[in-house]
């Protein structure tokens, strides 16, 4: 029978889970929500880490509890029972989460390769190269996913776990080679360019262009449709011959993608396609954000968002009123909404502003937040609390596919890390920068 202290400390250590399961979540999801800045996210990750440090100095009572929640537990207490292990030296806990995973259970798998990117000790790391190389279908995704993040050298072991590993592994093995680096690995990833699986298609031709493979630009030109898989690796690596043929899709009626690659590209020439691209419902979102990355103008307005109106949650009068066209109101006869400041959906509003700053582009320059493009440029977005998660994203792969550097950024690291691996790179930018001419096209450190 446990004593009354330790019944105080079994309600300590599970309320330390509960908590830190809820922030790992939280956090996980400000990264897809576009009105959060990346650096507010930091908040969240300190108040996890705080849950995650109280674990880590209990005795054994909080070893037991976290490996108890590790199975009953959501995938936030998987998260951090694996945080806490790693800190801990505890192997053989880890190597049982490992044995319990349902490699179907995206979640929870994701939570444990999340907690093996931050937390594994370097003392592991053979140890588990050799689990990489099994192709398990339950641990090459994990592993490729943690040792791609950490830029681990581990590319014969990925080669061999991408000819053993199942096809819903193939992605993360294929994306930790294009981390890593690993140019023999070039001609098999060349070949994933016609994968029946379309997430795996995208994650060779991304890890090709971080590779310098120019191939990969050909071919993803002969396959680009409108929404196509690619895209993305051609706004990051392309050259002016792939902005024609994505001026040719996007006045075809393409997807938002589309639009988002022709302000990543930054020739003002896509400038008036992307102004009327506004007029349209299911684009204008994107046109307003390719726009604002091109030039900077800042053009803002405000406007009203009607709340969606969920029909299981409306009273029997309201559902009637709603079948005659007649949304349900407030109590002051109000509409449910909110009234939000967005970027500028306005074409007239952008055209008023092309017309009396066009002269200060040149059509055949790229351009990013309204000056020519360089590696500080992109730097500075990436710093910028203002860049959409979307455009971060791409200015740190656009850095290794335009630049050749990699200073080992992801935008799902700890805020902490992102800092200082920002501070390098901005570092780097203003003593090495100047040898990169502003607003000319770049693949792989060489000019196009």
């Amino acid at each position: 029978m446990a004593t009354p202290a330790q019944t105080f400390l079994i309600a300590l250590y599970e309320e330390h889970l509960e908590e830190a399961s809820f922030l790992y979540g939280l956090s996980r999801a400000l990264l897809i929500n576009p009105d959060i800045s990346w650096k507010k996210i930091g908040e969240f990750e300190e108040r996890l880490e705080a849950h995650i440090d109280g674990l880590v100095v209990g005795d054994k009572l909080a070893m037991e509890i976290c490996g108890r929640r590790a199975v009953e537990g959501d995938f936030g207490e998987l998260f951090t029972a694996t945080c806490v292990f790693c800190r801990q030296g505890q192997r053989d806990r880890v190597l049982a989460i490992f044995d319990q995973l349902d490699p179907a259970d995206a979640e929870r798998a994701g939570a444990v390769a999340d907690a093996l990117k931050y937390e594994l000790p370097d003392a592991w790391s053979q140890d588990f190269l050799s689990l990489l190389s099994s192709g398990d279908p339950k641990l090459a995704p994990i592993l490729a996913r943690a040792f791609g993040y950490r830029r681990l050298q581990c590319g014969p072991q990925l080669l061999t776990a991408m000819r053993r590993c199942s096809a819903a592994a193939l992605t993360e093995v294929v994306w930790a080679l294009g981390r890593i680096g690993y140019s023999p690995a070039a001609e098999s990833l060349l070949g994933y360019l016609k994968s029946e699986d379309e997430p795996v298609r995208s994650a060779a031709a991304v890890a090709l262009a971080r590779l310098g493979e120019p191939r990969v630009v050909d071919v993803c030109l002969d396959q680009a449709r409108p929404s196509s898989w690619s895209i993305l690796p051609l706004a990051l690596a392309g050259g002016r011959s792939v902005l024609s043929r994505l001026t040719e899709i996007a006045t075809r009626g393409a997807g938002a993608d589309c639009f988002t690659a022709l302000g990543l590209i930054g020739d003002p020439a896509s400038i008036p396609l992307l102004i009327s691209s506004l007029e349209r419902s299911d684009t204008a979102a994107h046109a307003a954000i390719a726009l604002q990355c091109l030039t900077g103008a800042g053009l803002s307005e405000t406007v009203f968002m009607p709340e969606q109106v969920e029909e299981d949650e409306l009273f029997d009068s309201e559902r009637e009123q709603l079948k005659q066209s007649k949304k349900p109101v407030r109590g002051d006869g109000s509409p449910f909404g909110s009234t939000v400041k967005r970027r500028s959906q306005s074409p007239d509003n952008w055209n008023t502003w092309w017309r009396a700053n066009a002269t200060r582009f040149t059509t055949g320059m790229r351009y990013r937040h309204g000056s020519p493009i360089t590696p500080e440029r992109l730097i500075e977005m990436l710093t910028a609390e203002s860049t959409p998660h979307l455009l971060r994203r791409s200015c740190m792969e656009e850095l290794v596919t335009r630049y050749g550097k990699d200073f080992g950024i992801e935008t799902d690291m700890p805020v902490e890390r992102q800092i200082i691996a920002l501070e390098k790179a901005a570092d780097w930018a203003r003593s090495s920068g100047a040898q990169f001419r502003e607003g000319a096209w770049y693949f792989c450190g060489s000019p196009l």
